[in-house]
């Protein structure tokens, strides 16, 4: 695309952070620019098409458009309305044989006691009271993290109840729950798994408090899927005058003498900034600034596992869901069991009436399952990539015996023939 001779701000990643952004600036009148190197804006919150089917790729399940709702708020001021759809209960929760609905409403509390028991009912107390404080502190917008500049925002959103979250500093949930594992540790753990991307023992305590409390402030499925957001953003963001560059990968945020210069692009073009915001993950962020590097290198390195998610994606005709299904599901095979890996699986279906998702009534269908980021760096490492990921599609995390029909199926469904020598050659595979 042809550039500007110089932007008041430039914004690496179209993802949701990335678009928010973007148009807050461009709200103040700001020349913006969003670079993201993919061809369609969203990140994990984007979708793609195949065989009539539109397939969200990551993200399935939103909160953020009730009352006190950052979503909410943000469209509102941008006079666009979404299609948001409260779900009550928000998904069925499978722990085993255990099968538990996680309703927002007063139904919850004699839900969970059914589930998990009167003794867990101190902790559930607990959670929704600093959830109620900091869902009422967040939705005053304050500055965050607090610097000289945000300061004074931040001292406007303060309210003296909001005290009541000091003592939660430095702490993580498990810190106010039973000890021990039970149904109890395995549901927190598993939803905590889809909203903080942690357990208990590594979740922040207030925001694991408000992480959980999702389905009592609102969720929502959004006809058109999640990249709704995402979709809506962008076209508000050229409406406003910014601009978004597709298929641009940035190279180096350039710093000088202490002043933010722009921003180096992929073969080496140059685009002057006053400011840029690196929208991107915080690895992917020391990689694009020598600052950050410097000041957070050793804490990025030393972060504690990095989950990623491993997608399957169905297209199922109208006549092969029940009428009454829920349109999400969190399963979870052996609650004793490590999480991800085929263990927990959520399970997400578009609306009957989705037309635009799904050709003749069906359904799209996404499932995914968490999975340690370490070990297809590792098998990619090692050349055993396509091998791992073979298995994983065909047999899941099961070790299976070699058989020659089922490889014969696997590529009989139109899989490339690097993946059907993958397949043949599983039982060699490692762990």
């Amino acid at each position: 695309m042809k550039f500007a001779e110089r932007y008041d701000g430039i914004v690496v990643g179209a993802g949701v952070a990335g678009l928010t952004a973007a148009v807050r600036m461009a709200q103040a009148g700001l020349r913006v620019l969003v670079m993201e190197r993919h061809n369609v804006a969203g990140g994990c919150a984007s979708f793609y098409q195949r065989g009539g089917y539109r397939f969200d790729v990551g993200a399935t399940l939103v909160g953020g458009f009730g009352r006190r709702g950052v979503h909410s708020q943000i469209f509102s001021e941008l006079g666009v309305q979404l299609v948001a759809r409260r779900l009550d209960p928000a998904m069925v929760v499978y722990l085993g044989k255990q099968r538990i609905l996680r309703y927002g409403d007063a139904r919850w509390r004699a839900e969970r006691i059914a589930a998990f028991g009167a003794e867990g009912e101190a902790f559930w107390r607990k959670q929704e009271r600093l959830a109620d404080l900091a869902w009422d502190f967040s939705g005053r917008m304050p500055a965050l993290p607090v610097d000289a500049s945000g300061l004074r925002a931040f001292v406007a959103a303060l309210r003296p109840a909001h005290l009541g979250l000091l003592p939660a500093l430095g702490k993580t949930l498990a810190s106010i729950m039973p000890p021990g594992r039970s149904a109890l540790r395995a549901f927190v753990d598993v939803q905590l798994l889809i909203t903080a991307q942690c357990d208990a023992d590594a979740a922040d305590l207030a925001y694991a408090a408000t992480a959980l409390d999702l389905a009592r402030e609102g969720t929502y499925h959004l006809d058109g899927g999640v990249a709704a957001i995402s979709t809506a953003l962008a076209r508000s963001l050229r409406r406003l005058g910014g601009s978004i560059g597709y298929g641009i990968e940035a190279a180096r945020a350039i710093v000088e003498r202490g002043r933010v210069r722009g921003v180096e692009i992929a073969g080496g073009q140059f685009v002057p900034a006053r400011s840029v915001v690196l929208a991107v993950p915080v690895q992917n962020a020391a990689e694009l600034s020598a600052d950050i590097r410097d000041a957070f290198g050793a804490r990025i390195a030393a972060l504690p596992q990095r989950w990623g998610a491993f997608m399957a994606y169905v297209g199922l005709p109208a006549e092969a869901v029940p009428a009454d299904t829920a349109l999400h599901h969190q399963v979870v095979l052996d609650p004793a069991a490590a999480l991800g890996e085929g263990n927990s699986v959520f399970i997400s279906l578009s609306a009957a009436d989705e037309s635009a998702r799904a050709r003749n009534g069906g359904r799209a269908v996404t499932l995914s399952t968490h999975t340690d980021v370490a070990l297809w760096e590792r098998a990619e490492h090692d050349g055993d990539y396509q091998c791992r990921a073979a298995r994983a599609r065909f047999h899941g995390n099961q070790r299976p015996e070699p058989r020659d029909d089922a490889v014969d199926e696997y590529a009989s469904r139109g899989h490339d023939r690097n993946e059907r020598r993958a397949c043949d050659q599983h039982a060699a595979c490692g762990s």
